[in-house]
């Protein structure tokens, strides 16, 4: 191994990005002729000249012969290519806020400008998936850190693909005071607009510095997880056209998203060419803090106090403000049926967990409780062990299709008694099956009967159904029967109807 060196003159991004390209590094972010990584020892093997930067390895530029070179190691060349930086956001409220850090020669540290401004901030925002800058801030409002400066004196014009496109004048890493280290709060690259709050509406995402909504065949359930974990407002409860909100007459996003519900970000899904041409309709997105409901310490699964899960807290609900249309909307999706009557508060005990004394304003036509409105603010301290309660009247609908986008698609579960269902396995009759879960819920006819792979924590398993296809309920069909271990089959059946 021996060194490259080159004149300050002859070296710039023609040769580096030659360098980085052969590498499979990117592109160059940074060249220097100043030994930036330090004097190199023994021999110099190449002194290259005036490359084009069109030539796919490095000695393919003008040079004057292996080991023969007119300038020594004070003048050995150093490249940073794009693959080997990386840009984030420490300590804000989100991955969308916070200091500006960058990974170089491989440790993170900071960014440091004393006239950072909103076209920088602009730049950091919009390679992050982050939608346009809301703020460009000094990073004194967040926690001091002992790392290096790594980015020093940058000036965007605020269309750069990324951070390192800008004029840089200081690459580091530089010890110094952190009096200019810089900070960003981005406006976010989706938002849910037209609902009752920012978590609940349809689905828009940012197009450079526009709002554009999304289709509604563009994105599925997973996706809008995403969304819905993206902007703090916990679990996705449904996923509609529509819905409460009116079509959209602007632009739609071109393409469509893939998400496996890992992603920090929507704009971190993979994204695919748009299958739906000419759309019109966009998706509407419902969220809530609430992912888990459940009635403890009662007789039964359908009676007791009522618990919530929050962000991965359980409590209880004060009862200050629970009445009856939300006791019905909690037995209607718990499959307990209706609510016949509310116990005084405390009638199941005093409760664990954390007393959130949230108001829920339900009309007793939602779904689960958590599409509906909620008062937090100027409700009074819940007194301890003022719990709500609920009587309910047990199974209604001894069947559902769960897990799906709405309550006419999932996989098929029946009740075995109040509060427990059971999977139905794929088998020979599924078509008749179908046909009357389809009528019975008032869903219309079967559009798809597919399989679905077995979920083993989910609830106990029902071995197959056997239906003509003419039964008025699924009740009437012939069961071969509970399932006293695990089927065979890895596969559950799953429907979604017209």
């Amino acid at each position: 191994w021996g060194s490259v060196c080159s004149y300050d003159f002859d070296w710039g991004t023609e040769g580096a990005g030659v360098v980085c390209r052969q590498l499979g590094c990117g592109k160059v972010a940074h060249a220097s002729p100043y030994a930036l990584f330090g004097q190199g020892k023994g021999r110099i093997w190449l002194h290259p000249f005036f490359c084009r930067g069109t030539e796919s390895i490095l000695q393919n530029c003008p040079h004057f012969g292996w080991g023969k070179h007119y300038c020594g190691h004070e003048w050995d060349v150093g490249v940073i290519c794009t693959e080997s930086l990386e840009l984030r956001l420490e300590d804000g409220r989100g991955p969308c806020e916070g200091r500006v850090e960058v990974k170089l020669r491989g440790h993170w540290g900071t960014v440091t400008d004393d006239t950072w401004d909103m076209d920088d901030a602009e730049v950091v925002c919009q390679q992050l998936g982050c939608g346009s800058a809301a703020g460009a801030y000094l990073a004194s409002r967040f926690r001091s850190v002992e790392a290096p400066i790594m980015l020093a004196f940058i000036d965007c014009h605020g269309d750069e693909a990324a951070l390192w496109d800008c004029n840089i004048r200081g690459w580091g890493p530089y010890k110094g005071p952190h009096d200019f280290d810089t900070a960003v709060a981005c406006q976010g690259f989706s938002r849910l607009s037209g609902g009752d709050s920012e978590c609940s509406g349809q689905l828009e995402v940012r197009q450079g510095r526009n709002w554009v909504s999304v289709c509604h065949g563009h994105v599925d359930l997973m996706a809008a997880q995403v969304v819905c974990r993206e902007l703090g407002c916990g679990t996705a409860l449904a996923l509609s056209e529509t819905g409460q909100c009116a079509a959209s007459a602007g632009l739609f996003w071109d393409g469509a998203f893939k998400c496996n519900g890992t992603e920090l970000l929507l704009s971190a899904c993979t994204q695919q060419p748009p299958h739906i041409q000419n759309c019109t309709q966009p998706a509407t997105v419902i969220c809530s803090p609430y992912t888990k409901f459940q009635l403890a310490d009662g007789v039964s699964v359908c009676d007791g106090q009522v618990e919530v899960e929050a962000q991965g807290v359980w409590g209880t609900i004060c009862a200050t403000a629970w009445d009856l249309p939300d006791a019905q909307v909690l037995c209607h999706h718990l499959g307990c049926g209706s609510a016949i009557s509310l116990p005084p508060p405390g009638h199941f005990g005093m409760g664990t967990g954390v007393l959130r004394s949230d108001a829920l304003r339900c009309s007793g036509r939602e779904r689960h409780p958590g599409q509906c409105p909620v008062e937090v603010l100027g409700q009074p301290a819940c007194p301890p062990g003022h719990t709500a309660a609920v009587n309910c009247s047990g199974v209604a609908e001894p069947l559902r299709l769960h897990g799906g986008e709405s309550r006419c698609d999932g996989r098929l579960e029946v009740a075995v008694r109040p509060g427990v269902w059971a999977r139905v396995s794929v088998g020979l009759w599924d078509n008749g099956t179908a046909t009357v879960v389809c009528r019975q819920l008032g869903c219309g006819v079967p559009e798809k009967i597919h399989a679905a792979p077995a979920n083993a924590s989910g609830p106990i398993e029902l071995q197959e159904l056997c239906c003509v296809g003419t039964e008025e309920l699924l009740a009437q069909c012939n069961a071969s029967g509970m399932a006293t271990e695990p089927s065979k089959s890895a596969e559950e059946l799953a429907i979604a109807c017209s």
